[in-house]
């Protein structure tokens, strides 16, 4: 491997050194936007599809194998597996100013032999424009492709959707690398994705309108299904918006109804196997999303911080080590901005690159295809710089940070400045999927000056993509899943399953088929399961099937594991307001031995009221006051109680004379001067 590094290094400088000899010096003292840069912006070659991994440095004890490439794929952005392992792939061909040309395609591709590779390969929908994210669910998928979000179905068995509705509206299109984006289901039932930073103003389009692109009205109802944990329902689009400024969303698809969520990361999202968030944006490579906005939204008189936080410990804009050659166009625009030729932030120092610039879809890796020790571990890429990044995610307190493992080098990288990383996804044989646009140049059109960009074909590569699995060294290929013909006691089984893929598709279908003789496996799985991952799916499931009991979420807050406690702290909220035997197991869960149940239990307070609910509030500011997040949390279970809780903490000398129970005394003293409540 030492040998094999040092010959892609030798090869790096033979590029650097290859594109000086291409852009002879120049008199930089003449640099005006009215110079031609013809000379130092030469057009860079691609690498053949058959060639593409011997441009690769990969990290001792992985291997990265090409899946599926051009023709049978191009621009690859986005990509969700269904549950017999078909994988469908948003090819954005319309990147980066043709969204009027409607070139966007759904690609559906499958493995018919089983030997890892994709052989078969389908155009499932075309006629998008600028097609970013997708998600499978009840045989069909939701595509989002600002302002829409459609669901295709293919009903007649030909590869190729033959139903397509409009579903929502109204997600922003103002910045072509700020646009809705990766899909994911949750633990809690629901389809989770990423805003961007174009923003939205959301209708929900109802039964018997169409989108604006006059689809066709057939396949899925919007029809009101009773469920359990379903939000009020989205307005139509003859009612106000949902407004999603800086604030992602989600799908209860049975309702198809939306609710605004916790985030504001670029593009990438992605839920460990506990359900914790994490987003990313492009010089803000690793961020958490610390706490739900439905949480903090509860009290208006309390000014919370955001909930996103940024959690690499090298900080966001960290060093990356590339192997490609750094492209002319950076180099000549980073000196024009640099001299106040052209506008633009300078980044780096004034460096071109060596730092992230474009850091996109955050993964946190949760399969089998990797020794166990990575699981919970962060993966981004930065399309910029032609490399995968990966983090080690420590918990701290309620938040986590996250830390480089690679020295001077990185999980992944190419010597050709073509790969660009796009997204990652979690896969049914365990291994990380990559999604490689492969394009000449990825930077936003507004980025790029006048006198570079004519030098550029942003079109370059339309008709190129790869996709790749990196697995370890001793990786062997696995049977092809087939969850969709898995009966619903193998589904239930499932749930234990180690692989992330596995566990999350089960608790799908699961959902999709409401069926309701489930429910005894579940709770029997709640009681037994070998995995506390297990457990927790088990819960969730039971909620979405309307059959969380109290008795199930007793026995959960007791589990041996805290994860299990705390997620059933949280369900409590489903039944606490009718059982006191919940409501007394929460308020004595101010003794718990773990800090994130008790920063829950902070949270989940704010539900119920009264004399005893005060007291447990009062207990946690006195144990946990000082730590992490403690004062958000308790401060957003206060909208009424305030006084109580001021007047507690303030008739006790030893609190007085603490410092962190006066800091709570001032919040408490500053909420009631807004209430105006004597």
């Amino acid at each position: 491997m030492p040998l094999l590094r040092l010959a892609f290094k030798t090869l790096t400088l033979c590029s650097v050194l290859l594109i000086s000899q291409l852009c002879p010096a120049q008199n930089n003292d003449t640099d005006a936007v009215d110079r031609d840069y013809a000379a130092e912006l030469p057009r860079i070659k691609p690498v053949e599809a058959k060639d593409a991994l011997g441009t690769f440095t990969i990290a001792d004890g992985f291997r990265v194998e090409q899946v599926a490439a051009e023709p049978n794929v191009v621009d690859p952005i986005a990509m969700a597996f269904d549950e017999n392992g078909r994988l469908f792939v948003v090819e954005m061909r319309d990147y980066s100013e043709d969204d009027t040309l409607n070139l966007g395609r759904i690609r559906l591709l499958e493995d018919t032999d089983g030997d890892g590779a994709f052989d078969k390969s389908d155009i499932y929908a075309e006629g998008l424009s600028w097609p970013t994210a997708l998600t499978c669910y009840d045989g069909g998928l939701f595509v989002g492709a600002a302002p829409d979000i459609y669901y295709l179905k293919d009903t007649d068995g030909d590869n190729r959707a033959d139903v397509k509705r409009t579903v929502f509206t109204g997600f922003g299109r103002s910045n072509v690398q700020g646009l809705i984006n990766t899909f994911k289901w949750g633990l809690d039932n629901r389809i989770h994705g990423a805003t961007s930073s174009s923003g939205a103003e959301v209708t929900r389009v109802g039964d018997g309108e169409t989108g604006r692109q006059g689809d066709k009205e057939t396949g899925v109802s919007n029809s009101k299904i009773n469920a359990t944990n379903s939000s009020p329902p989205l307005p139509l689009s003859s009612s106000p918006p949902l407004s999603l400024r800086g604030r992602d969303f989600a799908i209860e698809p049975r309702t198809m109804t939306m609710q605004a969520t916790s985030g504001g990361g670029q593009h990438g999202l992605s839920f460990n196997q506990w359900g914790d968030k994490f987003v990313c944006s492009n010089s803000n490579h690793a961020q958490y999303v610390q706490f739900e906005d439905r949480y903090v939204a509860r009290n208006p008189y309390f000014a919370a911080p955001g909930p996103r936080a940024s959690i690499a410990a090298d900080g966001p804009q960290a060093d990356v080590f590339r192997t490609s050659p750094v492209e002319p166009w950076r180099i000549v625009r980073t000196r024009l901005r640099a001299k106040g030729i052209v506008p633009g932030v300078v980044e780096g120092g004034g460096k071109p690159a060596g730092y992230f610039t474009g850091a996109t879809g955050i993964t946190i890796f949760r399969g089998t295809g990797w020794p166990s020790e990575f699981q919970g571990w962060a993966v981004v890429g930065d399309v910029g710089s032609n490399l995968v990044h990966r983090k080690k995610i420590e918990e701290d307190g309620a938040s986590y940070v996250a830390r480089r493992v690679d020295e001077k080098s990185e999980l992944l990288s190419s010597n050709d400045i073509w790969f660009r990383p796009a997204q990652f996804a979690n896969a049914p044989d365990g291994a990380l999927y990559i999604a490689d646009m492969y394009r000449e140049t990825i930077e936003h059109p507004l980025s790029l000056p006048p006198v570079i960009k004519k030098h550029l074909d942003l079109t370059s590569g339309r008709d190129r993509g790869r996709i790749y699995r990196i697995v370890s060294e001793d990786f062997k290929q696995p049977p092809l899943p087939r969850l969709g013909e898995a009966s619903t006691e193998m589904l239930v089984t499932t749930l234990d399953n180690p692989n992330g893929w596995h566990r999350e598709t089960a608790s799908r279908l699961l959902y999709e088929r409401q069926d309701r003789s489930a429910i005894p496996l579940l709770e029997s799985l709640v009681r037994s399961s070998d995995t506390p991952e297990g457990r927790i799916h088990s819960l969730y499931v039971l909620d979405g099937l309307g059959a969380l009991s109290p008795e199930i979420i007793l026995h959960a807050t007791r589990d041996d594991h805290p994860r299990v406690r705390e997620h059933a702290v949280r369900l409590s909220e489903r039944v606490a307001t009718s059982s006191a035997q919940v409501r007394e197991r929460l308020y004595s869960m101010v003794d718990d031995d773990a800090f994130r149940v008790r920063y829950q239990l902070a949270f989940t307070l704010g539900e119920l009221s009264g004399p005893r609910r005060n007291a447990a509030l009062v207990s946690l500011i006195g144990r946990d006051g000082a730590k992490g997040l403690m004062q958000v949390a308790v401060m957003s279970s206060l909208a009424e109680g305030a006084g109580d809780v001021l007047a507690e903490l303030a008739q006790d000398a030893n609190v007085r004379r603490s410092k962190v129970a006066r800091s709570y005394i001032t919040s408490l003293a500053a909420q009631i001067g807004k209430q105006q409540r004597s």
